[in-house]
């Protein structure tokens, strides 16, 4: 099977463990087996999708914005849909949460194997409008 992204992929796979945690939620201890089923369903898939990406990037990186932005997104969901507060020192650590994010997925040798890639593909197409 081509997985598409990784990067794509592992979004998907927080994306997903984000609506088991909140079907978990409804399932109201388990009580209620619609979403208990389904929470776990969901589990199970964000696994699976999460193991798919540690076949191509690194586990730190991959474990690191799979907890954190889990975690940000996880607290939205619960100020939007159960009015829970969010302290603002919740937000600004959400914030800095987020910017780590961006600067593991940033720095991550995948990323820098796709800018090298870029630059290399760019001096090549230079090189090849300027032959006569």
């Amino acid at each position: 099977m081509q997985m598409p992204g990784p990067w794509i992929v592992l979004f998907g796979a927080i994306v997903v463990e984000v609506c088991a945690t909140i079907l978990l939620k409804r399932s109201n201890g388990m009580s209620q087996p619609l979403f208990a089923v389904l929470a776990v369903t969901c589990y199970l898939l964000a696994i699976w999708l999460f193991s798919l990406v540690q076949r191509v990037l690194p586990m730190g990186i991959v474990y690191a914005l799979w907890s954190g932005l889990g975690m940000v997104l996880v607290t939205i969901a619960a100020w939007l849909l159960w009015n829970e507060t969010i302290h603002p020192w919740g937000l600004l650590g959400m914030a800095l949460i987020a910017l780590g994010a961006i600067i593991l997925q940033g720095t991550s040798p995948i990323a820098e194997k796709d800018r090298a890639h870029s630059v290399t593909s760019t001096h090549e197409k230079d090189s090849s409008e300027a032959a006569p």
